[in-house]
């Protein structure tokens, strides 16, 4: 199952039969429907890559660091797991499981984010932070990442707009003679 959605298909059980060597009936003497093991096949995937979610050494060092290692892991992460986030988010609206686990990983970025940015992140109010966090969180996720591959735009010109993305959105806000705090991106 894993290595045919890998390969980029949305598995029949004739195909998944197949690539394992066995008959359609002892695949469903395992799985009551196709959706219960092409399920089963995404979570094993997702368990087998989960340790590319992690951000190297996140919250240190210089804020140029940061970004760099933000993105490279986001980049090999989504490389990695692109034909199974697909399927994930094709079949998101049908299976609840399947949409928990999505928005699991999605909190994890964003949480990540909060944390690999904190010092910059904590000059801001807490909407604010939480606006910025979501934002950082959208620019740098699958559907950015996927949305620029597929059109066949390079990793290394994603990297390079999500670098250039990122700084803005974590500058410090500017207190006016006013007292207003104004940003970069306005209030």
């Amino acid at each position: 199952m894993i290595d045919l959605l890998l390969d980029g298909h949305t598995p029949s059980v004739e195909a998944v039969a197949g690539r394992a060597g066995v008959s359609v009936a002892s695949v469903f003497r395992y799985f009551a429907t196709l959706d219960d093991l092409r399920h089963e096949g995404i979570h094993r995937f997702l368990e087998r890559i989960d340790h590319l979610l992690a951000v190297p050494a996140i919250g240190s060092g210089s804020l140029d660091d940061r970004i760099d290692r933000l993105v490279r892991a986001r980049l090999r992460y989504y490389d990695e797991a692109a034909p199974v986030a697909r399927q994930v988010r094709r079949q998101a609206a049908e299976v609840p499981d399947l949409a928990a686990s999505l928005q699991r990983v999605r909190s994890t970025l964003a949480d990540q984010i909060a944390q690999h940015f904190g010092e910059e992140l904590d000059a801001f109010r807490p909407g604010e932070r939480g606006r910025r966090v979501a934002v950082l969180a959208t620019i740098t996720s699958f559907e950015s990442w996927d949305q620029f591959t597929t059109a066949g735009v390079s990793a290394r010109s994603v990297a390079l707009a999500w670098r250039e993305a990122i700084p803005p959105l974590l500058a410090p806000p500017i207190r006016s003679e006013l007292g207003r705090i104004t940003t970069p991106l306005g209030r």
